[in-house]
């Protein structure tokens, strides 16, 4: 797992490079973002097996 720490300021420093005007909740957020990058790096356990990737599907169906 890849440890994060999202502050007050790592926060309000994206915000303002995406245009938000989110200053009040900057201290709100980190732990929000923390959770949200905490349950997407669950992905990475998710065995995938012998998925063939998206562009081998053949869409025809077999009579």
């Amino acid at each position: 797992m890849v440890e994060r720490a999202f502050s007050g300021e790592a926060i309000g420093h994206a915000a303002r490079i995406a245009r938000l005007d989110i200053a009040e909740r900057e201290d709100m957020l980190g732990p929000v973002v923390e959770g949200i990058y905490a349950l997407i790096d669950q992905l990475d356990a998710v065995p995938l097996g012998e998925t063939p990737p998206a562009i081998g599907f053949d869409p025809r169906w077999e009579a």
